[in-house]
């Protein structure tokens, strides 16, 4: 199948005209790590907003070091106390880290260069003014941008919000993403088998990626091998959701009904299959409402992969992000085959030393061997094996 497109053409193509949500929603400080900032968090007032300490000691005036031989402590200030208080010249007071700054003084010198009494002596005789002093506006002016629109909001980002005072913040919203499974052989996780039936394992799977890669799966439905009932679960879908994702039967089988109901809906293809390994038969298109559709094959290792390789920039493209992946250049452990004919990515152990090697496997439908794995290497076309020593690109698990 060398008239297939390779994985970074099909990518493209995949992701062609598909635009990013508009709607915007507020959500708590607390909940809004992992979504995309859609206001510029400014900063309210100078920060620090005050000339604090950076170090527990005593505040002075630098100009004095030198010629004052004992120094009368005239005044304690704590953290979170007013500084407003005179300080004497030839004086000093006792100050703790992050306290203010009296205003008549510009300089702090910590305990460990002092006797600690009171008057205290220091085992110094000079010092630069600001010395452990943490400037006001140093960090921020009142009214600069310290986040900027557009940023996707990890741990730090919270942490500077609760600095200016948000306790919301309004965000893109997530796109609303609907799963269905296939197949009459698959049944629920809890559901008694027979040697003949499997459970469902791609929908929770392919739930947990979802919400790891920042979408919101408001449905996992599973539909039986029947052509009407699969018509119906992707036209009701379609109307509730950004991302309808299926899962296997989208190839040429006789029960193979999704391409059915994508042709029923009117689903325009912008890509219908790649030249990888696992998932070859992958779909890409959009429906008339702008609703993106993603046809997954049905093995789980190729759900798996295919989730990240294409649902992962699928949704940062509807969130306004760059759709590029955190993709690292590891050297491989061990030789390892690769494909004559397709690009291969393989489930890969990260090693202690930042190798990663490739386990065996059973094909495409061996999910136990993932176990031990943390994310794809991308093996290159070729009929001869990769040596162990080349560099490869590795992606990690969401």
């Amino acid at each position: 199948m060398t008239d297939l497109p390779d994985y970074s053409i099909a990518l493209s193509l995949a992701l062609r005209g598909i635009e990013p949500i508009s709607e915007v929603q507020p959500v708590k400080l607390k909940s809004a790590a992992g979504r995309v900032l859609s206001e510029p968090i400014v900063a309210d007032r100078d920060l620090p907003p005050f000339d604090r300490a950076q170090m527990d000691g005593y505040a002075l005036r630098a100009s004095e070091v030198g010629r004052v031989e004992t120094w009368p402590v005239a005044h304690t200030i704590s953290a979170g106390i007013s500084a407003q208080v005179d300080v004497p010249p030839g004086a000093c007071v006792a100050i703790a880290t992050g306290a203010p700054l009296p205003r008549d003084v510009d300089t702090v010198i910590q305990h460990e260069l002092s006797d600690r009494n009171d008057p205290v002596r220091f085992t110094i005789d000079s010092i630069k003014p600001g010395h452990a002093v943490h400037p006001r506006g140093v960090d921020a002016k009142q009214g600069d941008v310290l986040i900027e629109e557009g940023t996707l909001l990890g741990p730090q980002h919270i942490g500077i919000a609760a600095i200016v005072g948000k306790s919301q913040l309004l965000v893109t919203r997530q796109p609303r993403a609907i799963i269905l499974t296939s197949g009459d052989e698959v049944l629920p996780i809890e559901q008694p088998l027979t040697d003949y039936q499997i459970r469902n394992s791609n929908g929770p799977m392919v739930s947990e990626l979802l919400q790891r890669i920042g979408a919101d799966p408001i449905e996992h439905r599973h539909v039986l091998d029947d052509r009407e009932a699969t018509i119906e679960s992707v036209g009701d879908g379609l109307q509730r959701c950004d991302l309808l994702i299926t899962v296997g039967g989208i190839s040429a089988g006789d029960r193979d009904y999704f391409p059915v109901a994508f042709d029923r809906h009117s689903i325009t293809a912008s890509l219908q299959r790649a030249a990888i390994q696992p998932g070859r038969p992958i779909f890409v298109g959009r429906a008339p409402n702008g609703a993106v559709v993603v046809g997954l094959p049905g093995n789980p290792v190729s759900v798996l992969s295919c989730t990240c390789l294409f649902v992962w920039p699928i949704v940062r493209t509807l969130l306004g992000l760059d759709p590029s992946l955190p993709w690292r250049t590891l050297e491989l452990a061990e030789p390892i085959n690769a494909n004559a004919t397709r690009r291969a990515f393989r489930p890969a152990v990260l090693l202690d030393d930042g190798r990663v090697k490739v386990p065996s496997w059973a094909g495409s439908g061996d999910l136990a061997h993932t176990g031990a794995t943390q994310g794809l290497v991308e093996l290159p076309v070729q009929s001869e094996p990769v040596e162990a020593g080349a560099k490869l690109r590795f992606l990690a698990y969401p």
